[in-house]
Formats: C-alpha cells, sequence, structure tokens
C-alpha cells in the first residue's frame, strides 16, 4: 500500500469521529468521499480519479442527508424548523 492509502484512512476516521462526537451532519459527507478515494487508492487508480470520488461521493452523500434532515418531522416537516418553543413559526402564540 502506497502512502495515500493510509493518507485517506486517516482522513476518512479523522473526519467520522469528529463528525460522530460533533453530531454534525456537514461534515459526515466528507468522511464517505475519503473512504472512496482511499478504496481506489487500494486498486492503484490514479490519484486524479482518488480526488474526483472523492468530492464527487461527498457532494452526493451531503444531498442525500440533506433529504433526509429536511423530511425530519422534528425539523416541521418540509425543512421548516422549529422555533425555540417547539412550534412552527406560523403557528400562533397563544398557550391555549
Amino acid at each position: 500500500m502506497r502512502i495515500w492509502f493510509w493518507a485517506w484512512v486517516v482522513v476518512a476516521v479523522a473526519i467520522a469521529v469528529v463528525s460522530a462526537l460533533a453530531r454534525d451532519r456537514y461534515s459526515a459527507p466528507w468522511a464517505a468521499g475519503a473512504a472512496c478515494a482511499a478504496a481506489l487508492e487500494a486498486v492503484r487508480s490514479d490519484p486524479l480519479w482518488q480526488w474526483v470520488a472523492f468530492l464527487v461521493v461527498s457532494m452526493i452523500v451531503f444531498v442525500a442527508l440533506n433529504r433526509v434532515r429536511d423530511r425530519d418531522p422534528r425539523r416541521g416537516g418540509a425543512g421548516e424548523p422549529l422555533t425555540d418553543e417547539g412550534r412552527r413559526p406560523h403557528e400562533g402564540n397563544d398557550p391555549a
């Protein structure tokens, strides 16, 4: 294995750990992209294709996670966030 394989693996693991600890969905796609690039390096792919795969896979996972996030009912349905009081912004402020 070449050094780039281990570099991609370290990047993938480091980003995945940070993403899990911070509960951050915005850095997780980069870990997936780095894991894909590591797989391409393992089969001795050209570095250009590794970078292309890293970026493309990261963007695909980012879009997929955002679609899942938008369907989260805790966010108010179609991507509409809840207020601090737990209501949708268009709901009245009456506690009744």
